[in-house]
This record gives structure tokens, sequence and C-alpha cells, in this order.
């Protein structure tokens, strides 16, 4: 194309310039939506409209990076959760929908009555556990801890752009919280099995962070380290929630089962029918 193209002509350009090379067919209109911060039906009503020289020089650079495997979320460092727009980039997992069935399990189990619970959100990532249920239960205090420095640093700058207030420490597990106490502890660690590599989505293993996907002991090392210091964290009524793989309900249950100071053990299912939740509440 001698001159710049239109909307249309340009993502006309990227469906066969992707379909050549490989890449979500998404990619292109999600791009220009996210960039121009345009609903699908505002992206056909400019179909007609010509794209500025810089529009055109990046998008072509951003389909390039689509066909090479990149999530698109990281192209335009933008996710959504919860119905809320998150800075994401290579230093953070992208946010993903079974994780707000998470949320909507805490929320579900601890209504907006008003108590001042104190959480802590373990390997919190981007931050999108630990702001979302900030933003849907303001009474709450939260702690959110990260042992990447660089996770911590793209959770802060969410937070700041929700105006949440939450409580980041930098450690692994609970180092950054000795002596403390919480109503309520929230986590989805690393729990890929090292052996389930070759199942995963290419694109995840070239981009997404392995130090906040893979864990030892068939991906179950972390929630074993979390059952057994439960009780040092935990008050005495409190509750544990936990994102797990859809193998790891059977394993986990009797693990958690089998400590004295957890009355109840509960797994639940995502929207999929798979084991997606653990659920634990002290005596």
């Amino acid at each position: 194309m001698n001159n710049n193209p239109t909307y249309f002509e340009a993502l006309r350009w990227a469906s066969l310039f992707i379909d050549e090379h490989g890449g979500d067919e998404n990619a292109p209109q999600i791009l220009i939506m996210d960039t121009m911060e345009w609903t699908r039906t505002e992206l056909i009503m400019h179909y007609r409209e010509r794209l500025r020289p810089e529009q055109w020089i990046w998008f072509q650079k951003a389909i390039n990076r689509v066909t090479k495997g990149e999530p698109v979320q990281y192209i335009t460092n933008k996710a959504n959760f919860f119905g809320r727009e998150f800075y994401v980039d290579q230093r953070v997992l992208i946010p993903r929908v079974e994780t707000e069935e998470l949320i909507e399990e805490i929320l579900k189990k601890n209504k907006n009555d008003g108590r001042n619970l104190r959480v802590l959100d373990i390997g919190t990532g981007s931050g999108d556990i630990a702001i979302t249920l900030k933003l849907e239960r303001p009474d709450w205090q939260i702690t959110a801890t990260d042992i990447s420095t660089d996770a911590l640093n793209v959770a802060k700058e969410n937070a700041q752009r929700h105006e949440a207030v939450i409580d980041f420490k930098n450690g692994s597990l609970f180092e950054a919280v000795q002596g403390l106490k919480f109503d309520l502890i929230v986590s989805n660690p690393p729990y890929i099995a090292e052996n389930e590599r070759s199942e995963m989505d290419q694109s995840v293993l070239d981009f997404e962070p392995s130090i906040a996907l893979f864990a030892q002991d068939n991906g179950l090392f972390w929630y074993k380290q979390i059952a057994d210091q439960l009780n040092e964290y935990l008050n005495s009524t409190g509750q544990l929630f936990c994102e797990i793989g859809y193998q790891q309900g059977p394993p986990l249950g009797r693990y958690f089962k089998e400590k004295e100071y957890i009355k109840t053990v509960d797994i639940i299912k995502d929207l999929s029918q798979h084991d997606r939740i653990l659920w634990a509440k002290m005596k």
C-alpha cells in the first residue's frame, strides 16, 4: 500500500498476513480497539478512516509480534479482569478468566457486611486479585506479597491506577508477614508440573514468566508449603482460598484434611466442571 490504509484495509492486510505466517486471528481487531479505546461498533464506524503514519508503522510491527506468538495483552499492555483493565507486561502472568471464579467464590462466602477483614494475597503478580478484592470490599485491609520485585512494581502501578490501597511486601510465601495473622488468605501460586510443559501453549512458554507457572512435586509444592504453615498465619475462624489445577483436587484435598487445625476442606469446580478452587476453613 502506497498510502496509509484505512482501518478496514489494515485489518484485511493483517488477516492475510496472519493466515500466511500464523498467529491469533482475533489479534488485529483487539490491537486497534485497545489502542484506540474503541468498542467493536466504534471500530466499524471508523472503518473508512485512514491510519496516521505512526499508527500504521506501529500496527505492522504489532502484527509481526503476533505472528511470533506474543500474546496481544503484552503488545497492548492491557488485560481485562473482573470488568477492569490492568497493566501487564512480561514481568507478570496475564490474568485468566478462571481466576475471576476464585474472586466470585471469595465474595460469595464473605458478604459485604462491613467487616474489616485482614486479607493476605500470596504471589500477587499483577495485583489483579488483591486490587479486585479491595475494590469490591473497600473495608478489607489487604496485604499482597510476591517473591518478584518486578511483579510487585507492576502490581503497585495497577493499584495506583485503580486507587486501591494495598500493603505490598516482597518475599516468598509468608516471609514478609512474619508474626502477622489474617482472616482470609488467597493464593494463585505456580501449580503446573514440569512434565506438563509439552501440553502447554507455546506462547505461554515463550513469553510468560516461568517462575509464576511451574512448581515441584507435580505442581503441589507451594500448596503444601501453605498448608504446613497455615496455623501460624490464619486466625482461628479464618479461610483459605487457592486456585488449583484441574487434576490437583484429590491429592490436595487429602493433604489439607490431614492437618488437625483445619476443620473444613472443599474442592470447588469451575464453570467447565473442572476442579478449580480449594477452600479450607480453620476450626
